[in-house]
């Protein structure tokens, strides 16, 4: 049992999870919550210790001389869909008639390993987006996340100034690329869906509404009649098994045992579980998709957006026309890092930088002499990132500078 819990608690902190939010919830729920479900499903399939053999084998009356570890490694990797007619148990005899030829359902085998790569599949974007992003929440947090700030105006006005020389009409690429990600991680789904509907033998693209619309039926309609248990059907629970051997006689012979498949019993329901999951996922994807194309043409919704998460403080403060007209008219890329330095910085420090910040903004839109808006950086420049370094290794070097002043007076 511990080994279980061990391996459930890594699956949740293996992504090297900070404080410092880079992203969104509905984002998080495509990478830092689908990838551990997926993980954890991974390991669950391969505790043998909860479930025991995944197969067990009966051949019947012709078990003189076979070895039942032999026998059960051999059906495990050649047992096939397909059992005969005349057997009456669960989970078949109807539900096979309409196959033909011999089809073997080994691709269970290898549910441990699917979910593993679904699991780093769903990961993806997000380490595209850690690229992306480049440690700029993380560079902006130091020092200013705590309910005490050390020197807050002096790291107010420096982060303004990096701001202003750095970020301020820059990082619409910043903007975008969260969004291409957040495309991504749609896309990721819809291929996630296709790959499992592949890897299930086209039987996973309405097994959750097939799963669902066969047990709202009444028992005794489930036993009998044309419904097949889409469980069964996707991961049967027993198969039959042909096993040759050469007898004493030195020829030949053919051995059919009927075999359990304890695992499935467990796999059909992580997959009914991954498969409204994915439904879920979708619904989101889809919905942040639609949120944020009216967002990205909205102005006043980006305002609002912003004002919901500092109403207590916008009320209070003085400069808020400026800060109005600072966010609904600054570019996207400056709105979107505002925004996510709104879920990050101690919030008291938070509103002060802003309203610095567009003071500082007002008064170089009405002096005559300031430069020209900046057009920005190309991508190659974006992705090359500014050079972030903490505003402490500043001091140290101002320190230094001083000290080495001093000893040239001295001299």
């Amino acid at each position: 049992m511990d080994p279980l819990l061990s391996a459930v608690k890594s699956a949740f902190t293996f992504q090297g999870q900070s404080k410092t939010c880079i992203d969104s919830w509905t984002f998080q729920l495509f990478n830092l919550v689908s990838s551990p479900l997926f993980f954890i499903g991974s390991i669950v399939v391969s505790c043998r210790q909860f479930f025991g053999e995944p197969i067990r084998c009966d051949p019947g009356g012709a078990s003189d001389g076979i070895r039942p570890e032999v026998l059960d490694g051999y059906c495990w990797m050649y047992a096939t869909f397909k059992i005969p007619i005349e057997y009456k148990g669960p989970c078949a005899s109807s539900e096979q008639e309409m196959l033909e030829g011999i089809i073997y359902n080994s691709y269970y085998q290898w549910v441990p390993i699917y979910l593993f790569l679904l699991s780093a599949l769903f990961y993806l974007p997000r380490c595209l987006w850690l690229i992306m992003e480049g440690g700029l929440m993380k560079f902006f947090g130091k020092g200013t996340t705590t309910r005490v700030i050390e020197d807050p105006e002096e790291k107010r006005d420096k982060l303004v100034e990096f701001f202003r020389a750095n970020i301020h009409n820059k990082y619409n690429i910043y903007y975008f690329g969260f969004m291409f990600c957040e495309l991504l991680n749609v896309f990721v789904v819809l291929l996630a869906f296709w790959l499992t509907d592949k890897f299930l033998n086209h039987r996973f693209l309405a097994y959750g509404f097939k799963v669902y619309a066969f047990y709202r039926l009444p028992p005794e309609e489930q036993s009998i009649g044309p419904f097949i248990n889409p469980m069964c059907y996707t991961f049967p629970r027993i198969s039959s098994c042909n096993y040759y051997r050469y007898g004493t006689g030195g020829k030949q012979e053919s051995i059919n045992a009927i075999c359990i498949l304890a695992l499935n019993i467990i796999n059909d329901k992580v997959f009914l579980v991954i498969w409204w999951w994915f439904v879920f996922l979708l619904g989101v994807g889809v919905t942040r998709i639609f949120f944020r194309s009216i967002q990205v043409n909205s102005a006043r919704l980006r305002f609002y957006l912003m004002k919901i998460r500092m109403s207590r403080f916008f009320k209070r403060n003085e400069d808020m026309d400026k800060i109005r007209s600072y966010i609904c008219n600054c570019s996207r890329g400056d709105w979107f890092v505002l925004y996510q330095l709104s879920k990050n910085l101690n919030r008291p420090f938070f509103m002060d930088f802003l309203s610095k910040l567009t003071r500082m903004m007002e008064m170089e839109k009405k002096n005559p002499n300031c430069k020209g808006l900046d057009e920005g950086d190309g991508f190659f420049d974006m992705m090359l990132q500014p050079n972030l370094r903490a505003y402490t290794s500043d001091d140290k070097d101002d320190k230094d500078d001083d000290d080495d002043e001093e000893e040239e007076d001295k001299d």
